[in-house]
């Protein structure tokens, strides 16, 4: 099924390309022959262009798109986090896109304009939580990977599929085709029957195991190949130190782009975190800057506070996150 739903839309991109293609080189011929070709041969009244030329402006074409794409996306990103800091370092009065004089005070008054809870608490909550959930999702996926990618056992497909079925579930709020409100009440009756209610343990075990990083991390493993799991094994090499000492060493770059995902979701995530705690000292970030409802310089700087280790983090990644796109065939070279 998974190969036959492959080659579909390997089929579809194909024909995609072709279809884009062919109208850039009807596009280019039509230019060359009819808008730019001479009138009585008289080569001052008009730019010449040989029509072996078409198919060349077909290639500068559709460069160009592909870079016209790319800088559309990458100024689309990069604008938001541009406003956010250019209000952040504004005075009260209307909005400078370039701020000659920025007020680097605001970033100040910011930290201290946060009491209750203080915004270092709400930090260290945030990168405890975000840390220990990206950790944990990491080590149980890959050994759920590990395990269906390396090992032929009777009803693997079966599991392979069932766990495949419960991303379209909300409880691992990553690809919530189901709403999350429906197992939304049960989790909340178990973390009170537990006795987990404003404790970190509501806020880094559920969920810290997610089919979407289970797939991702089994795709990438069946790459490896069996031969140097073999050779391994012929040194004597154990069952956990073939995981520990070989795979996960191979698995680096998409062990990092899956960290970074689950990193900024949970640093993001809102809605579970409202639900479970209600101690000011257990709030994060998201808590706390929604009871804070900062405006204007100061809800720049706040949100710019809140955004900075998001952006550390993606810098310190950005490497390992582009070799994990490619091993995982999101990004071709």
């Amino acid at each position: 099924m998974a190969a036959k739903i492959k080659l579909r839309i390997a089929r579809f991109t194909f024909c995609l390309r072709n279809t884009l293609r062919a109208l850039l080189f009807g596009f280019a011929t039509f230019i060359s022959n009819n808008l730019l070709k001479p009138s009585d041969g008289c080569p001052d009244e008009g730019w010449f262009i040989p029509k072996d030329w078409s198919r060349f402006l077909c290639k500068r074409s559709t460069t160009t798109i592909k870079y016209l794409i790319l800088v559309i996306g990458a100024i689309s990103s990069i604008f938001p986090l541009y406003v956010m800091f250019v209000t952040a370092v504004n005075g009260w009065g209307p909005v400078t896109w370039l701020p000659l004089n920025p007020r680097w005070e605001n970033f100040i008054y910011a930290w201290n304009y946060m009491q209750y809870p203080p915004l270092w608490r709400a930090l260290q909550n945030s990168i405890i939580v975000s840390v220990s959930r990206t950790l944990l999702v990491l080590f149980a996926s890959s050994l759920a990977a590990y395990a269906l990618a390396m090992y032929k056992f009777r009803g693997s497909r079966v599991v392979f599929w069932v766990i495949l079925s419960t991303m379209f579930m909300g409880s691992f709020r990553l690809i919530p085709v189901v709403p999350g409100v429906i197992t939304l009440i049960p989790s909340v009756m178990l973390m009170f029957w537990f006795g987990w209610l404003d404790t970190y343990w509501a806020l880094i075990i559920p969920g810290f195991v997610n089919a979407y990083s289970v797939f991702l991390l089994r795709q990438y493993m069946i790459t490896i190949p069996d031969e140097m799991l073999e050779a391994a094994r012929l040194y004597g090499c154990s069952e956990f130190g073939l995981f520990w000492r070989i795979t996960l060493p191979l698995c680096k770059p998409a062990l990092a782009a899956i960290g970074l995902i689950n990193f900024v979701w949970n640093w993001n995530d809102y809605l579970w975190p409202l639900i479970v705690i209600s101690d000011d000292n257990m709030y994060t970030v998201q808590l706390a800057l929604s009871w804070a409802s900062p405006s204007g310089p100061l809800g720049g700087a706040l949100l710019t506070l809140a955004t900075l280790p998001l952006i550390i983090f993606a810098i310190i990644t950005q490497k390992y996150l582009v070799k994990g796109l490619a091993g995982l065939g999101y990004i071709r070279g």
